[in-house]
């Protein structure tokens, strides 16, 4: 019986540290930014909103990244920082999902990803490449819309899909 016990007791630990390991890198992310290699750490003692787009997006992006940056320039905080990653590697560059971060907020960064599906998946993105017939573009991406905030240590503080600036507001408010 007391090595059933220990050895139940051990699984569970194994099992545990497992979670933990699993959890603490959930939001992980790392890629490529302007300047070279970017990860959360880069961001570190920041809170921080990750957005899901890409720069050739005609209507959610601009209109999302637009709403953000009324809400954060009303809000005058210097301890948050806007991620921007896109969706469309194939032809964003770094340099350019960046400079069109800035663009609707100077405190931005844009990332490409080093393995974007698996970092989607772990934020619960969904996205999926839409092929336009006689189109000039070829394609679209088509994508859920959510901003994912996460806290001065990483930790995941809030999910919002309802892209109002009085959501957006509201949760950022409560960021300390």
């Amino acid at each position: 019986m007391k090595k059933l016990l220990i050895v139940l007791v051990l699984i569970l630990t194994v099992l545990g540290a497992g979670y933990l390991a699993l959890y603490s890198n959930k939001y992980a992310l790392a890629g490529q930014g302007a300047n070279g290699a970017v990860s959360l750490k880069s961001f570190e003692g920041k809170n921080k909103i990750i957005y899901f787009g890409y720069t050739t997006c005609p209507d959610v992006c601009p209109a999302t990244l637009g709403i953000l940056s009324g809400v954060l320039n009303e809000l005058k905080r210097d301890d948050i920082v806007v991620i921007f990653v896109t969706l469309d590697p194939e032809r964003d560059e770094a340099k350019n999902v960046d400079e069109y971060a800035k663009y609707f907020y100077p405190n931005s960064y844009g990332i490409v990803l080093d393995d974007l599906p698996k970092v989607a998946k772990s934020y619960g993105v969904k996205y999926q490449k839409v092929l336009l017939e006689k189109s000039a573009i070829e394609y679209s991406v088509a994508h859920s819309s959510s901003l994912y905030v996460l806290d001065k240590n990483d930790k995941f503080v809030a999910e919002i899909s309802n892209l109002t600036a009085q959501n957006i507001k509201k949760t950022l408010e409560n960021l300390k």
